[in-house]
């Protein structure tokens, strides 16, 4: 009878599995990018920018073709995304630009999903990397056609939370 009992537990240890639940996205906030990659696939080129140097994005005309690391701020809440803040006299910021937002692809506990929002007539997609208690990574990639050639790029935002 114990070798029954041990034998039946042991098998039920063995065969549990561990239910894992998608993770529960907290993009609200406002946000400062601290740190940027950027990586040009054609032609190999990988930089690396922190605080205090500047991205000229000459491929893509939008909010974030120029991105002034450790100064440019973006915020989110649950259904929007704002750009461009302007600071008002009574010490609030009043935000320029805003785009609403849908996230989705959320699959399991490794994969964040997909942002995805729409701005002067293209759609905009952000890979979400990882979404910290005070921070958040999310990634770009595109394929851009200038006059001369057509560029294809990855760009990674570093994002720390320094507001509500």
């Amino acid at each position: 009878m114990k070798t029954i009992f041990y034998t039946l537990s042991i098998l039920l240890l063995v065969s549990c599995q561990k239910y894992e639940q998608p993770p529960l996205l907290s993009l609200s906030g406002e946000y400062k990018i601290d740190k940027l990659t950027y990586e040009n696939n054609q032609t190999g080129e990988s930089v690396v920018l922190y605080p205090g140097e500047t991205l000229i994005n000459y491929a893509e005309i939008d909010v974030l073709d120029t991105i002034n690391v450790g100064f440019t701020e973006i915020s989110m809440d649950y259904s929007t995304i704002y750009f461009n803040p302007v600071d008002n006299l009574g010490g609030t910021k009043k935000w320029m630009t805003q785009c609403f937002y849908t996230t989705f692809g959320q699959r399991n506990v490794n994969d964040f999903g997909y942002l995805k929002f729409d701005y002067g007539g293209t759609t905009r997609v952000f890979k979400i990397i990882d979404d910290g208690v005070e921070s958040l990574v999310l990634r770009t990639t595109g394929q851009y056609s200038g006059t001369n050639s057509s560029i294809k790029e990855d760009i990674t935002y570093f994002l720390t939370r320094i507001g509500p």
